[in-house]
């Protein structure tokens, strides 16, 4: 494990393994290292994974876009490796789908575990954008007014299997560093605009693309599923049907069996 700079920023970076490259994007509010049970469970691959902005050891340059600033780095990291198959879940996901649109001669495969780009519901399906709107309030309530440890617990109640008050000192601190860091991607993945763009974009993309929900994941997620589904002839999808919005902590084998098998 490592401190790098890359683009002018320090950048929290693991490499681990041998075999064909996987670049590895882990979720909001967590670090590197929550994958790496994930990456255990996939011998022979070379991985690289490194910390979102704002996140483990990586800085966050507030005068760029957190998903632009991320995809920047990414890009970064493959140009050293070449072309890479990745891994993505929640805004990781969104930030693998960006590093595609934006360079898909640097994808070869890309496996999304439930990528939350809200943003297309706005434009696919605006019923499901309204009521994600709603359910999303209290969360955004809170942070209007930087109540982090209620938007910690609203965040958590909703995406999570823990419990922000159950969690031990240290992880609720970290939480409660990060929890800002969600509505810094409001301008990527929730505003309509940045939905119209994917999209489009979406529509032109060859990279084969595995994309996987969990059975007992909100509603919402299969929704931005269908959206994304509908607009890309490259993508297929994966359901575990036990699993939740954190399968690939919670359901290490089964991700890893459908990772791979896109992959190999």
């Amino acid at each position: 494990m490592a401190v790098e700079i890359i683009n002018g920023r320090r950048v929290g970076v693991s490499r681990k393994g041998s075999g064909a490259p996987m670049l590895m994007l882990h979720c909001a509010l967590a670090h590197r290292g929550a994958l790496g049970p994930l990456m255990a469970a996939m011998p022979k691959r070379a991985f690289t994974a490194f910390d979102l902005p704002g996140h483990g050891e990586t800085e966050f340059d507030t005068a760029v876009d957190i998903q632009a600033q991320a995809v920047e780095t990414a890009i970064s990291l493959l140009e050293e490796t070449g072309p890479s198959d990745v891994f993505g879940h929640s805004f990781g996901a969104t930030v693998a789908l960006k590093l595609a649109l934006e360079r898909p001669d640097l994808v070869r495969a890309l496996s999304l575990f439930e990528p939350v780009y809200f943003s297309v519901l706005a434009t696919a399906n605006p019923k499901a954008y309204a009521i994600e709107t709603k359910a999303s309030a209290a969360f955004g309530t809170a942070c209007l007014v930087q109540d982090w440890p209620a938007a910690a617990r609203a965040f958590l109640a909703r995406w999570s299997v823990d419990r922000f008050d159950t969690l031990p000192a240290p992880q609720q601190a970290y939480i409660l560093r990060t929890i800002p860091l969600i509505m810094a991607s409001k301008s990527s993945i929730i505003s309509p605009q940045s939905g119209v763009d994917l999209l489009e974009k979406l529509k032109k993309l060859e990279v084969p693309i595995q994309l996987i929900t969990g059975g007992t994941s909100p509603v919402v997620i299969n929704e931005i599923a269908e959206a994304l589904a509908a607009h890309a002839a490259s993508i297929s999808k994966k359901i575990i049907k036990t699993a939740g919005h954190m399968g690939p902590i919670t359901h290490v084998n089964e991700v890893a069996a459908l990772v791979s098998s896109h992959t190999a």
